[in-house]
């Protein structure tokens, strides 16, 4: 299977090469092409664990795990890597992890020079990075590779289940598969992950810390009165913004300085989503603007800066969670509950348009209660930490698992032919 992954691949190769002699204006865009080919790693000590995140959300797992582990165990070298340049940028950088860089491309050659340069002792792979050619890698070097807060969306765990020939001896080859639920245990169980090394430690967004900020300090940051109501939309996607700005408008029908801050899950969007308020007569500020203290005189604040969104929720007397409006299957509804701020979402389909009135209205009359009535607010908030803390630990369950993988007592780990 693996001749056949490669050789599917060939066609991608080839693009890359050309992508590697493409000549590069910009420092970043250089480093990130040179880091994708192999090239350019960082050097750190041998027998570093290497974690690895996709993109924003994952990233700030990894951050989370490389501070909790850094703590117990100083002197282990870390390594950490991500795959979007947003997720990059939120990457946890020294004291708490020893070097980052950029995932480099899967391709046969390009991971060897990838182990190569950072010679892991164990490597730690977020949710779903199932990633071939490194796991192959992994194996032929007898290194050990951990799947954390694994997870499969129903869609995904049924391609997987296609393509069992390729993924299942993958799964199979996973030192520990540490899943966020007993649901996500089932869907690898049924791909063929090893009872031995599969267990539930939880999910580990709910040991993400809270925001070290709260809405006062906010509200004198961007120059807000202090009894000025303010909703969050957060991480929207394409096809959202245009309803939440209407429900925005709908609700400023009975409150009228309500403020809206708005942040696109993908910042190429930014610009879109403020010609989108504009064009509704919403006044604009975007963060990446500068001049904080300026958003007060707007009606609504495009946060389309990196890392800002965890924080921002916490001004929100409510909020809500994009990607639950189309069908992407909504993103993290703990964040703002972690913030104190109450989270809405849709109904996670993609009949947006059959529904969008509806959906419109619901929004609104939800905000306009939260914005006024404070009890209602804190009594949501007061329930939303308790779920939180009542689902707390996976976190320590994690750790003690990774660190039993850097035990030198023999592991066990069965031989998987690709």
């Amino acid at each position: 299977m693996r001749l056949v992954y490669n050789t599917a691949l060939l066609p991608l190769g080839a693009a890359a090469v050309v992508w590697g002699a493409w000549p590069r204006t910009s420092a970043t865009a250089r480093l990130e092409r040179d880091q994708r080919l192999g090239r350019r790693l960082p050097s750190v000590p041998s027998g570093a664990v290497w974690l690895h995140g996709a993109s924003v959300g994952e990233a700030r797992l990894v951050a989370s795990i490389a501070r909790a582990w850094r703590s117990r165990a100083p002197r282990l070298p870390l390594v950490v890597s991500a795959v979007t340049p947003a997720g990059r940028a939120v990457l946890p950088a020294p004291p708490d992890a020893d070097a980052s860089f950029f995932l480099p491309l899967d391709f046969a050659a390009v991971q060897r020079r990838a182990f190569d340069a950072i010679r892991p002792t164990l490597v730690v792979l977020l949710e779903t990075e199932l990633w071939p050619n490194l796991l192959w890698e992994g194996q032929q070097r007898g290194i050990p590779v951990a799947l954390v807060n694994a997870r499969l969306a129903p869609e995904r765990w049924r391609r997987y289940r296609r393509l069992r020939s390729l993924y299942g001896p993958l799964v199979r080859s996973l030192a520990a598969v540490l899943c966020a639920s007993a649901t996500e245990a089932e869907r690898f169980a049924g791909l063929g992950a090893l009872p031995a090394r599969l267990s539930v430690t939880g999910n580990l967004k709910y040991d993400l810390p809270a925001p070290d900020t709260d809405a006062g300090t906010l509200s004198a940051r961007f120059g807000l009165d202090p009894g000025r109501s303010v909703v969050v939309a957060g991480s929207t996607g394409a096809g959202e913004d245009t309803i939440l700005l209407d429900a925005l408008v709908a609700a400023r029908r009975e409150i009228a300085d309500l403020f809206l801050v708005l942040a696109p899950r993908h910042l190429e969007r930014a610009a879109e989503a403020a010609s989108d308020a504009t064009r509704r007569g919403l006044r604009v500020h975007r963060l990446s603007s500068g001049a904080d203290r300026d958003a007060g005189g707007a009606d609504v604040l495009v946060a389309d800066r990196i890392g800002e969104l965890s924080g921002l929720y916490a001004l929100g007397a409510g909020s809500f969670v994009g990607g639950s409006l189309v069908p992407v299957g909504g993103h993290n509804l703990l964040e703002p509950i972690a913030a104190g701020s109450p989270p809405l979402f849709g109904p996670h389909t993609g009949h947006v348009a059959e529904i969008a009135e509806a959906l419109l209205a619901a929004v609104a009359r939800a905000w306009i209660r939260l914005a006024r009535e404070p009890d209602e607010r804190a009594k949501r908030v007061r329930a939303g930490r308790k779920f939180l803390d009542a689902n707390r630990g996976a976190l320590d369950r994690t750790l003690s698992a990774l660190s039993a993988l850097l035990d030198p007592a023999p592991r066990g780990r069965a031989a998987v032919s690709p």
